[in-house]
């Protein structure tokens, strides 16, 4: 009787196995790809870079590239290189392609507005990435800057008992760098023994050496100083090595924004100062970009704001983990991983379809 029971068990286990697999496969079989996806290679989204240098936009460009092949659809990049008028002329220019849609990556609201309006008015959909436009037809991808301000402000006040001489590196002109900065202003209140006594920081084509030099004159002007929030991690990483080169690793702590392979081994290399950062993957940010223009291309309605959640990294987690580049940073933190955002049914099984 136990064999005849557990012949039955296994004959039930395997129909049901059948029926789910079925069921899964006649799930794909049904999803419907849109028709512009048919030929998916024909599909033409443009992504338009401000800026190129450090290997956070090395990481997102990478990410952006691997979901466009997953996708089959062809991807054309251009980066300006901080050239405003050029990143205008760009965007002018893949108007004049007909492409499906643009992602604008960075960049300043009022020389792109009109080229964004003329895109749309001519079919082109578009989204941004770290640009705000008053357009609800555009949804916007950031990292949740404004909690990314918050996060790594109170981190240094928190740590600091409330009483810190902070050397600031940031500039104005940058949609996430603005908003982060509204975060420090309200910590800076919150924590009044959190003071600012130094404040530097530029957008250069070699920003982390041009910070470098910048610290160095404020390591002499200001010998009180004690700690640095760089709200970029291209300030951070000229911050620590002129902190490094001063022999002065013990005096300083310092806080940053955004994550890399070359980030972390700063921060775990010995006596590093770097202790903490906030920040997401700019590998899946890039991929997010890429599958929300391809949704509109398809189709979907998108909401306005993409937020992508941010972590809080420590050197002291780095160091716990043994984590020495990004894929290790990952698999210890899978909240850093593959955003969930924007993922229609059609899109996955395009991608299966890919895969044959």
């Amino acid at each position: 009787m136990r064999t005849g029971s557990a012949k039955v068990k296994a004959s039930l286990t395997i129909a049901v196995l059948i029926l789910v697999v079925a069921g899964f496969a006649f799930a794909q079989a049904s999803v419907q790809i849109p028709k512009k996806f048919e030929n998916p290679k024909n599909v033409r989204i443009a992504l338009v870079r401000e800026v190129g240098e450090g290997s956070f936009f090395e990481r997102y460009l990478a990410g952006a590239q691997s979901m466009a092949r997953e996708l089959g659809i062809t991807l054309l990049e251009a980066t300006a290189h901080g050239d405003m008028a050029r990143m205008v002329t760009m965007v002018e220019n893949f108007i004049a392609q007909r492409v499906d849609a643009i992602i604008i990556d960075h960049g300043r609201p009022d020389p792109l507005m009109p080229k964004i309006l003329e895109a749309l008015e001519k079919g082109i959909k578009v989204v941004t990435f770290d640009l705000v436009v008053d357009d609800d037809r555009v949804p916007e991808i950031e990292q949740d800057d404004l909690l990314i301000g918050y996060l790594i402000s109170k981190q240094l006040a928190v740590d600091f008992g409330g009483k810190a001489n902070v050397v600031y590196i940031n500039v104005g002109g940058f949609a996430p760098l603005d908003k982060r900065d509204r975060m420090w202003q309200v910590i800076k209140w919150r924590f009044p023994g959190v003071k600012e006594v130094a404040k530097t920081g530029a957008v250069t084509g070699s920003t982390a050496a041009d910070t470098q030099t910048r610290m160095e004159a404020v390591l002499k002007e200001k010998p009180e100083a004690n700690a640095v929030l760089a709200m970029w991690d291209e300030f951070a990483k000229g911050a620590v090595r002129a902190i490094i080169q001063a022999g002065k690793s013990s005096q300083f702590r310092v806080y940053s924004v955004d994550i890399t392979t070359e980030d972390i081994q700063m921060m775990i290399q010995e006596d590093s100062p770097w202790v903490a950062t906030v920040g997401t993957d700019s590998y899946a940010v890039g991929r997010l970009a890429v599958r929300a223009a391809a949704a509109l291309v398809g189709g979907e309605k998108l909401p306005k704001y993409l937020l992508v959640e941010p972590q809080l990294i420590t050197r002291e987690f780095l160091l716990q983990n043994n984590i020495t580049n990004m894929d290790e940073l990952v698999r210890a933190l899978p909240a850093l991983g593959e955003s969930n955002l924007v993922w229609p049914n059609w899109m996955k099984a395009l991608i299966e379809k890919n895969k044959k």
